[in-house]
């Protein structure tokens, strides 16, 4: 286990999953074969506290891997128009894998942002609560640059202090073993109207007069194209 287990700060015990090059291989695959392999050095039953920061492209099943082992599913995401769309289909996810796993959605953490207003309309009609949010804090990408947490910088620049009570505030949440939601999610059609009316109210005249300009040159244009 010591092979691929190390002790990072705070006696936090770490794995990284890695990947293949670029270009080379399949990243689900290797997320996968680390929760196999996690799995046969029981490592599950070692900790109190198992959390594995999984990117949230769960369209591929090795990326929804760890979510067999999961008792709750945190969402991460921005409040913008992509981000919210890759969190629904987490939803999505949580709400398949919940059927056959004791698994529910923890709630939604709202990351680098100094607004919410999308992820308000997104949770009014996908309810789930909110544990978090966020802004965009410059130290947190300083401590990536650096290999340290932000509690580990905070130890001797007591200015970050507050950083750190944003994750304090999450992890009271969890260790108080929320009672979840199964969530619903929205068709993909009916999350589209819903965030796009939000970018379409801000539109200027003269960007929209801009857009059918050039919606008039494209289809006298008639140009072969295909975007897959």
């Amino acid at each position: 286990m010591e092979d691929v287990i190390y002790q990072g700060y705070g006696e936090v015990d770490s794995v990284e999953a890695g990947g293949p090059p670029a270009g080379a291989g399949c990243g689900g695959y290797v997320v996968g074969e680390t929760v196999k392999l996690l799995k046969e050095l029981n490592a599950f039953y070692e900790y109190d506290v198992i959390l594995f920061d999984v990117l949230g492209d769960v369209v591929c099943g090795g990326f929804a891997a760890p979510l067999n082992y999961a008792d709750y599913c945190l969402i991460v995401t921005d409040n913008g128009f992509d981000a919210l769309f890759a969190a629904n289909r987490i939803v999505a996810s949580v709400r398949e894998k919940s059927k056959t796993h004791p698994l529910r959605l923890a709630g939604l953490i709202g990351n680098r942002t100094a607004k919410r207003d999308l992820i308000d309309k997104y949770v009014e009609v996908c309810p789930m609560p909110v544990l978090e949010v966020l802004p965009l804090i410059e130290d947190i990408r300083v401590s990536r640059v650096k290999g340290k947490t932000v509690f580990e910088m905070a130890e001797f620049e007591s200015s970050l202090t507050y950083i750190c009570d944003f994750y304090l505030n999450i992890a009271d949440q969890l260790l108080a073993h929320p009672e979840g939601v199964i969530p619903v999610e929205l068709e993909d059609r009916k999350l589209f109207t819903l965030l796009s009316t939000y970018y379409l109210s801000g539109t200027s005249q003269s960007t929209t007069d801009q857009i059918f300009t050039n919606e008039k040159i494209t289809s006298s244009s008639e140009l072969d194209f295909l975007m897959v």
